[in-house]
């Protein structure tokens, strides 16, 4: 009996001290994914889950796994994490982005779905998800480059490539034996600047540490080198003599710097003007010109994550940044961009737009003062799972560098474009007239809206009345002309399909109004998608014209009668019509319009302004006609 006692003693204390242990590896391994030591955390995690199954330490595990960029291990994690009683629904998120990564796209969309029944308003998950469904899209044009990987010795991992001289400026780190200088987010040494050149096929310099002050103690990166090469724009971690700064939360961020070449040495260090220890800036570009800067930043402000801003010069600085708005920006990260001189592009890497997984590298044409037409995907082989990014093309739109870890690992990859790829170009133009007149109206204002991205362009008129604008390619476009006191006219425009280059004619005729002396004057039409009664944007625009004149003629009353299309049942129809009435009611309330003033009417389909009827054969555009909100003056 007393052998039996001492031996459920003995398991009892082992069995304490096995918790015991398993627990202090666990409070070690979140100090270091605290203090972002991924490499440690996962050795003090694995170690306390050996021991003991402790719920945290898993999703702390997937979650370092995931931030080191393993993504077969980190899938592996979150299976389990997932799985797990009480999980946070972003672990759904996590999982289904590492499985997209692993080429598991039906697997994928299981577990983006799970996350969007909770997450419902994810527009980020929402375009991953469709993402998975696109993977024939992106291999579409396997042939259109070579890739090729570029093997440098000496080093671990090297990416980012800044045009200098015969060859580039790049970052890399090697392994390292002293304990004080490696990184502990990889276990290796921190990243510095390097520069080689192509000495022949295949053969490359070895790569050398460039001189001067540029180089530290910690972290150097992304750069850019001006045209005459003497002056670069470069990427460091924030830190002051050898010591590593935080901000408020904890974090060491990334600032922006200058230097100027001085004999064969970079000196002269001046720190860009909006650098923050609480944010990071980083991965310079130059416009043609050199007089805007486009760089990356996680300041207040952004929609999430690391947002591309540009800004311009003044005098020896940079004025404020002003964020590239959601053509460009999601709300994961945008990283890497890269402004080609030769055909007018920014260039970047993004996790939100719709991808293969991972970074994907997009380009999209800069239409001017700021603004850049649709992001569009590289495709494979450009294109991986994995992380692609730091994309550079040389002045001969052919040649030029790409970073990836498509091999494990970041490394550098030349690549050719092997054909000839036609560059189809497109344009817009049009002129609005006054229709009671036939005269061109002047300062009149044309808004053009990207159907896909809901970006939205503005243009003014000239003195003819006319206006133009570059489109993009395979885009869906919705157009509104307005000005103050005449009707707004709507309309569309699409280049999907086309297969050269074409200029697209959209002329506007709007009519000017007096509601005093029409009381049966009728407005333009607010137009819906099929089967929804939500205000569109370019049907906003009509309502806040609406809301505009109601405030000139305060004794104005209105009635809103809303209409579809003659497909579905008649019930249906005008429930349907009844609904889109209510919300173009509600939207003017909600701009300070009375409810007194308004009165709304669903006629269903039985006002129909062509003969779309029942059993009609029609095209999208006839029924589209249909659908639609008319507004009527009452009294005044």
């Amino acid at each position: 009996m007393i052998k039996t006692y001492t031996r459920l003693a003995c398991i009892l204390a082992l069995l304490v001290l096995v918790t015991g242990c398993a627990n202090m590896y666990f409070k070690q391994g979140t100090k270091s994914f605290d203090m972002l030591r991924y490499s440690k955390a996962i050795e003090s995690f694995e170690k306390a889950l050996n021991k003991k199954d402790i719920p945290n330490a898993r999703e702390g595990l997937a979650n370092s796994y995931r931030l080191i960029n393993n993504t077969v291990k980190a899938e592996k994690a979150y299976a389990d994490v997932v799985l797990q009683p009480d999980t946070d629904p972003v672990n759904y998120f996590h999982y289904a982005r590492m499985l997209q990564a692993n080429k598991k796209y039906d697997e994928a969309k299981v577990w983006y779905n799970k996350y969007l029944s909770i997450k419902a308003d994810d527009k980020t998950a929402q375009v991953l998800l469709a993402s998975c469904d696109s993977s024939d899209l992106f291999m579409k044009d396997t042939l259109r480059y070579t890739v090729e990987e570029i093997r440098l010795k000496g080093l671990e991992n090297y990416y980012t490539t800044a045009l200098y001289k015969d060859g580039f400026i790049f970052a890399a780190d090697h392994d390292e034996i002293d304990a004080d200088k490696v990184n502990p987010w990889t276990g290796n040494s921190y990243l510095d600047l390097y520069y080689t050149e192509n000495k022949g096929t295949d053969k490359w310099q070895e790569p050398k540490l460039i001189e001067g002050q540029v180089n530290g103690p910690y972290h150097e990166g992304p750069s850019v080198v001006t045209k005459d090469g003497k002056t670069i724009y470069f990427t460091r971690s924030n830190y002051t003599k050898t010591k590593l700064k935080k901000g408020a939360d904890n974090n060491n961020n990334l600032q922006l710097f200058r230097a100027t070449l001085d004999g064969d040495k970079w000196k002269d260090l001046l720190m860009f003007k909006y650098n923050s220890d609480d944010y990071s800036t980083g991965h310079p570009t130059l416009s043609p010109d050199e007089k805007t800067l486009y760089f990356i930043s996680d300041m207040p402000g952004g929609l999430g994550g690391t947002d591309i801003y540009m800004a311009k010069k003044e005098g020896e600085g940079w004025g404020a940044p002003i964020n590239l708005g959601p053509g460009i920006n999601t709300s994961l990260d945008e990283m890497f961009p890269f402004y080609c001189a030769a055909d007018s592009n920014l260039y970047f890497s993004s996790e939100g737009h719709t991808n293969m997984g991972g970074l994907d590298v997009f380009r999209a044409k800069d239409l001017g003062d700021g603004k850049f037409g649709r992001a569009i995907n590289e495709g494979y082989p450009i294109n991986t799972t994995q992380d692609d990014f730091s994309f550079t093309l040389k002045s001969d739109l052919r040649n030029g560098y790409l970073s990836s870890n498509r091999l494990g690992g970041d490394k550098i990859f030349t690549f050719v474009r092997k054909k000839e790829v036609p560059q189809m170009a497109f344009m817009l133009v049009g002129t609005v007239t006054d229709k009671s007149t036939g005269l061109p109206l002047a300062n009149s204002k044309v808004e053009v809206i990207d159907m896909q991205t809901n970006t939205k362009l503005e243009f003014t008129t000239d003195a003819n009345g006319n206006y133009q604008t570059p489109i993009q390619v395979s885009t869906d476009y919705s157009l509104v002309a307005s000005k103050e006191k005449y009707s707004t006219a709507t309309g569309d425009a699409t280049t999907k399909g086309l297969t050269k280059s074409e200029t697209l004619r959209r002329d506007f005729i709007l009519d000017p109004y007096n509601p005093a002396l029409a009381k049966d004057f009728t407005l333009e039409n607010v137009y819906y998608d099929l089967d929804k009664y939500n205000i569109r944007p370019d049907a906003a625009v009509e309502l806040d014209k609406i809301v505009k004149l109601m405030k000139e003629y305060p004794n104005m009353v209105l009635e809103l009668g809303s209409h579809t299309d003659s497909r579905a049942n008649d019930q249906y129809n005008i429930t349907l019509s009844q609904n889109r009435a209510k919300s173009a009611v509600a939207y003017l309330v909600k701009r300070g319009i009375s409810k007194d003033r308004l009165t709304w009417k669903g006629y269903g389909e039985t006002k129909l302004v062509n003969g779309c009827a029942n059993d009609v054969k029609c095209t999208e555009d006839e029924h589209q006609k249909n659908r639609r909100t008319t507004f009527k003056v009452l009294s005044y």
